[in-house]
């Protein structure tokens, strides 16, 4: 049976293969803990261990990480630009801007337009484009209206797109929407005659804040790729923007989340396109730009880039920053966390991304053979951890004692429970690196939050032992594991737009300006 997700082609059973590994784990812990207890035991003593040392290497991952941010927001990229390459190489490079903005009010664009405006790069070569939707037409006319009055002579141009509701065969996700715009840009370069291999496309959500070193890196990150036609640009995302306003467990959900880009950014060969990426227009035209039949159309480009291009494809990491919102929203404490808990889903539906690349995997011999079924396990891995990992350490690994009472008769029944919390303990030392780089990396605290947010912090040093792992399984594992039991299910996600409320800010003070 064929499937309607993505582009249709795949058989339906390999959307069950995700949901079959993961409940298949978890059966198998259990099934050994009732039958042999020692066996699972052990095999789980192994995997905290390796997961131990995972975590060892994380935080020194993420060390490198931050050291690499720390060196390049001071670096001087546009003289690094003119001492490398001759002016009218870097001064032909134009970068395109695609701004989707969906419920958004004018105040969220207003501020990503200014960091665009504020940034060090000529302003004659950014061209914008703020992407609405035809099925949010109010808000789209009054941003557009508005931007127009405020920026209209900021760039080399502010193009409206106003992106169609209802067309056959696309998803309401932001994939239409990008899409729509990138082939209103097509037509504006060709009028002009630019050349497509001379612009590098970033896209933008309506809240993110471009930090101002970010177009003159990615230019010279661009020049410098050997072949930029086949590689994808990343930026770190960082969850800054109104990051003093969140709750507390929301902040450490955010930066987390932050933490865990900043070591992807560490290892090219595992770095996918996440939220915020640029990719050269020529690229983008050869691709048909992205996908219209997903909700998660950044990772899933990344895809579509690697079987076009028969596998050469890279992403290169950028360690300038681009800022976001982290999730809040107006209707209080317990919405908040119920909108964390949706977007985390909808980023694990990154899952339904399996199916896909094992069936174009199979199919195409043109690809590297040991590279492709790399690449694929490596995606398999990544979203059968997302969803197991917390559980199996928090929960699962109590089972034996739990399911067999003559485990503990045996000497390692009495030695277990020690030596397993011992082993989950040492992963501290991981999580004191985090939270020590969390108090290098945040901005400062806004005067309205200064006297809150500090107990704050304090509390958060105190709690994170506690609520971590509590807010790991809440917000990460089971999420994943919904999302993956829908894609087995059929059951297939529907994109909503994420509440993101924040308090507007002087952008002077703002980190992208820093």
């Amino acid at each position: 049976m064929r499937t309607v997700l993505h582009d249709g082609v795949h058989p339906r059973w390999l959307e069950w293969l995700p949901a079959c590994l993961l409940y298949g784990s978890f059966g198998l812990i259990i099934v050994l803990s009732v039958i042999a207890p020692v066996i699972a035991a052990s095999l789980l003593v192994v995997y905290a261990v390796h997961w131990l040392v995972r975590a060892i290497l994380m935080s020194v991952r993420l060390i490198v990480g931050y050291s690499a941010y720390r060196r390049d927001v001071v670096k001087n990229w546009q003289q690094k630009l003119a001492t490398d390459f001759s002016r009218p190489i870097w001064r032909g490079i134009y970068h395109l801007v695609i701004v989707a903005v969906s419920k958004e009010d004018y105040a969220i664009v207003e501020s990503t337009l200014r960091a665009i405006e504020q940034s060090e790069y000529a302003a004659d070569r950014l061209i914008v484009v703020l992407a609405t939707e035809e099925r949010y037409a109010a808000n789209g006319q009054s941003v557009l209206v508005k931007s127009r009055r405020t920026f209209g002579h900021s760039f080399a141009a502010l193009i409206a797109s106003i992106h169609p509701d209802g067309i056959a065969g696309e998803v309401k996700a932001k994939g239409g929407n990008i899409t729509w715009a990138a082939h209103l840009a097509k037509r504006y370069l060709e009028k002009r005659s630019i050349p497509f291999d001379h612009v590098i496309c970033t896209t933008l959500d309506a809240d993110n804040r471009v930090h101002r070193k970010y177009f003159a890196a990615l230019t010279y990150a661009y020049l410098k790729t050997e072949q930029p036609l086949y590689a994808t640009y990343q930026p770190v995302p960082m969850f800054f923007n109104n990051i003093w306003d969140v709750p507390m467990p929301i902040r450490s959900i955010s930066l987390g989340s932050s933490f865990w880009q900043i070591i992807e950014a560490t290892r090219p060969h595992r770095l996918r396109n996440f939220s915020a990426h640029a990719q050269s227009f020529a690229a983008l035209v050869a691709t048909d730009f992205w996908s219209t039949k997903t909700i998660v159309e950044d990772g899933h480009q990344f895809w579509r880039s690697y079987f076009r291009f028969n596998g050469q494809h890279k992403v290169v990491p950028l360690s300038v920053p681009i800022y976001q919102d982290a999730v809040l929203s107006p209707h209080g404490y317990w919405a908040t966390f119920k909108e964390q808990y949706l977007q985390k889903r909808r980023w694990a539906w990154g899952c339904s991304d399996i199916p896909y690349v094992l069936y174009h995997a199979w199919k195409n011999s043109r690809l590297p053979f040991w590279d492709k079924w790399l690449q694929a396990g490596r995606l398999i891995e990544g979203h059968f951890s997302w969803a197991t990992t917390s559980m199996i350490l928090a929960f699962f690994g109590w089972l034996p004692r739990i399911l067999n009472p003559t485990f503990q008769d045996v000497v390692l029944g009495y030695t277990f429970p020690p030596l397993y919390s011992r082993i989950l303990a040492s992963a501290l030392v991981g999580m004191a690196v985090t939270l020590t780089i969390s108090t290098l990396l945040l901005p400062p605290i806004p005067p309205h939050r200064l006297k809150r947010s500090r107990w704050s912090v304090i509390l958060e040093w105190i709690s994170a032992p506690f609520l971590l792992p509590i807010s790991n399984v809440l917000l990460s594992s089971i999420p994943a594991i919904d999302a993956q039991t829908r894609l087995a299910l059929g059951k297939y996600l529907e994109f909503r737009v994420t509440e993101k409320h924040t308090i507007r800010q002087d952008l002077r003070n703002h980190p992208a300006a820093n």
